[in-house]
């Protein structure tokens, strides 16, 4: 079913500012004369480039679930998949305590995956949608922030917890989990010999509070320490079997730390760009948007870790830029990269924002939501933006006006 609310797509050029860092230029792009940029027509293929407002569709809505009130954090398409969309679900913070002795198996704690078939298609043709959890979501989805795929059929999770254990636990015992989408595989009955009654392929544990992820190449993620207000790089290297606890040959570098601030309960997402070795990152609680140099820094000093890798360690001589500087956003939470263009959702304003990869901004649509309702954000194999909606449960796509 669609659903339409007032909008307004605004156009305006700002002067561009940055730290003393330069965001290193982007690819030049070869144009026609006279023509529209790439980053003109994404902009309107997204948003809309008129004064008629565009409409809300519909794509999944989590409320007709009414066996618990889980909303949905963050979006991405599966590569490896025909028209298939992947929406984290997780439930809404409570005061319930999970401490060792528990005997509930602490529900609350559970995250899911939906998937939606045919995602991009029109709003005449019908959708399905399912719903999958891993039978030890407690552990390996707990409270999911993120989600970003590679690709060859395997994507990561993150979770917003101190810990994936007990509560009561002193260690902080958390980071990002690696998955197969292969449906023969993810959200399947683990085998009863299971040494950890799941269907994860890895999983590190030194990002408490992991707020964003995004993959970069082969078995390597990115992740927004929520804690130490840094950005790690993971490398899981070979994946073990399903439900397997074989961590040794992981690696952690961690870059920036103290630099970023975490939001409670808004994620902060993050995507990586190919093009130039840039990865940006929603700073929620600095309310700015930042461009890390992955090429940029050496080891330094090691860094705690409860996993048995061998690489852990600080890096030195990181650069970090930023992009959208503080002012002009509130609480920057989604983020994707198209076509040069960065779309950017704000959760405290429930605005979407399109900079260019300068931090000038291209566009703004209000899209008339409550405060605090927007979170993830993707662009669909049909070059249109889906984001998650977590005051009503939903995820929309964003159909411009003709």
């Amino acid at each position: 079913m669609a659903f339409v609310k007032r909008a307004a797509a605004v156009a305006a050029l700002c002067a561009f500012a940055c730290s003393s860092e330069k965001v290193p230029d982007a690819p030049a792009a070869a144009e026609t004369p006279g023509a529209p940029s790439a980053e003109d027509l994404a902009v309107a293929a997204l948003l809309g480039a008129g004064p008629t407002p565009p409409s809300y569709f519909e794509v999944y809505d989590a409320a007709a679930d009414s066996r618990q009130p889980f909303y949905p954090t963050a979006l991405a398409f599966n590569p490896s998949a025909d028209d298939e969309l992947w929406i984290t679900l997780r439930q809404p913070l409570t005061d319930e305590v999970c401490n060792d002795g528990d005997t509930t198996g602490c529900p609350w704690l559970i995250g899911r995956v939906a998937i939606v078939h045919g995602a991009t298609a029109a709003p005449a043709t019908p959708q399905t949608s399912e719903v999958k959890a891993d039978a030890n979501a407690w552990h390996f989805m707990r409270r999911p922030t993120s989600i970003s795929f590679a690709g060859d059929d395997t994507f990561s999770t993150c979770a917003e917890a101190r810990t994936s254990n007990y509560e009561d636990e002193a260690v902080p015992f958390n980071g990002p989990a690696l998955w197969s989408a292969d449906p023969t595989i993810f959200g399947v009955t683990p085998p009863a010999d299971s040494p950890t009654h799941s269907t994860h392929i890895d999983m590190l544990h030194e990002s408490p509070y992991c707020m964003g992820v995004a993959h970069e190449h082969d078995n390597v993620y990115w992740t927004f320490n929520g804690d130490a207000g840094s950005l790690d790089r993971y490398d899981f290297h070979a994946p073990h079997e399903p439900g397997g606890d074989d961590h040794s040959d992981g690696e952690l570098e961690r870059y920036a730390t103290g630099e970023l601030s975490r939001v409670p309960e808004v994620p902060s997402h993050l995507v990586f760009d190919p093009e130039t070795a840039l990865l940006y990152a929603a700073d929620t609680g600095n309310g700015r948007i930042v461009a890390l140099d992955t090429t940029a820094g050496t080891p330094g000093d090691p860094v705690v870790t409860y996993d048995p890798i061998q690489i852990h360690v600080s890096m030195n001589g990181w650069k970090l830029a930023e992009v959208v500087p503080r002012g002009r956003l509130a609480e920057p939470s989604g983020l994707a990269l198209y076509e040069g263009v960065l779309f950017v959702t704000d959760a405290l304003t429930s605005h979407v924002v399109a900079y260019d990869r300068a931090g000038r901004t291209l566009a703004e649509l209000d899209t008339g939501l409550p405060s605090g309702a927007l979170g993830g954000i993707a662009i669909g194999p049909d070059g249109r933006a889906y984001v998650a909606d977590a005051s009503s449960r939903r995820v929309f796509r964003i159909d411009p006006a003709k």
